[in-house]
């Protein structure tokens, strides 16, 4: 099957690979979706096994599309972490734990050889939201999301750039603090201590355990905390919250300044779990952004919410195998 490439398959799956959980769908040729399912990933596990359940959840996905596997032009894999799309390989996956994994091949065998791409996640959003959602109107720009985690994935001259490797535009790791606090990559002061969701719960934690910054009380409960509890304690007036979502955006606000003036972006496609705090969050890092960035560039540059919700990994995933599938034949 994998050196049939018949125009006639006409479906495509998409597969989002997270830490977390596994989804999948089935997409028609206008990108409706067919069917769908999900698991959890299980990340404890071998690889071999989270494999094997990502091949479990596209053969339901097909089965409750009633589509066969015959009428599959390939699977789309948008993974959390590095990945080297040329070849398919996981080469590092933190929330996995996965160094140097053989998705594609693994996937192509488990499926009897459906055609396989992978990519890391974040350029796959990226590529949903340029086609599908908020990016369709501009030709450069930042994806950014920001969750337990930041990443991002950029759109220049309207097409997808990965750099030499795969890496490009994952922000998170942008040194804000060379004086701060030790990022999961090693490094110091990365934006994602800061303005992540996780990092923030740890910096507010830090801050409680010091009695609050200048002495200040707060309600908030460093046993229990969650990013929830730091915004609705930020909205309440509480003085250690509000400091520590003010610091988070302009951080955030920060790196992102360093991007405009590096690339000269249109916008920003700025979403993920800790945005929906609304203005709360998002005020510091446009103010932030405005206020670092050259003053002709971050004054055309806009900040705007996603165009996709949940589906947007899946949906990248799929249109990652339609465009490569795409430029093999353009270039055939």
């Amino acid at each position: 099957m994998s050196g049939d490439r018949d125009s006639a398959r006409i479906a495509s799956v998409g597969v989002d690979l997270g830490g977390t959980n596994i989804r999948s769908a089935v997409f028609d040729d206008g990108m409706q979706i067919l069917g769908r399912s999900e698991r959890q990933t299980r990340a404890q596990e071998d690889a071999d096994d989270v494999i094997r359940r990502m091949a479990t959840c596209v053969r339901e996905a097909l089965e409750q599309a009633s589509v066969a596997a015959g009428e599959v032009a390939g699977v789309g894999v948008g993974a959390a972490g590095l990945t080297d799309w040329r070849t398919g390989v996981v080469v590092l996956a933190s929330n996995l734990g996965w160094r140097n994994v053989p998705v594609r091949e693994r996937l192509e065998q488990e499926l009897d050889g459906l055609r396989v791409e992978v990519d890391k996640d974040t350029n796959v959003a990226a590529l949903a939201e340029a086609r599908l959602g908020a990016g369709r109107e501009f030709e450069h720009f930042l994806y950014v999301t920001a969750g337990t985690g930041i990443g991002g994935g950029l759109i220049l001259d309207g097409a997808l750039y990965r750099g030499a490797t795969g890496g490009a535009g994952d922000v998170g790791h942008i040194v804000v603090d060379p004086e701060g606090p030790r990022c999961g990559c090693g490094d110091y002061g990365c934006v994602e201590v800061f303005s992540s969701g996780a990092g923030m719960v740890d910096r507010a934690r830090e801050t409680l355990a010091k009695g609050g910054d200048d002495g200040e009380s707060s309600a908030l409960d460093p046993e229990s905390l969650t990013t929830e509890d730091i915004f609705e304690a930020a909205r309440r007036g509480d003085a250690v919250a509000i400091r520590i979502v003010e610091r988070a955006g302009a951080a955030l606000g920060l790196a992102l300044a360093d991007y405009v003036n590096i690339n000269n972006p249109e916008a920003i496609v700025l979403g993920g779990g800790v945005t929906r705090a609304g203005e709360t969050y998002l005020g510091p890092v446009e103010r932030e952004l405005k206020r670092r960035a050259l003053a002709a560039l971050g004054e055309i540059v806009e900040l705007v919410p996603p165009g996709l919700g949940d589906d947007v990994g899946v949906t990248g995933a799929a249109l990652l195998l339609r465009e490569s599938a795409s430029q093999e034949e353009g270039g055939a």
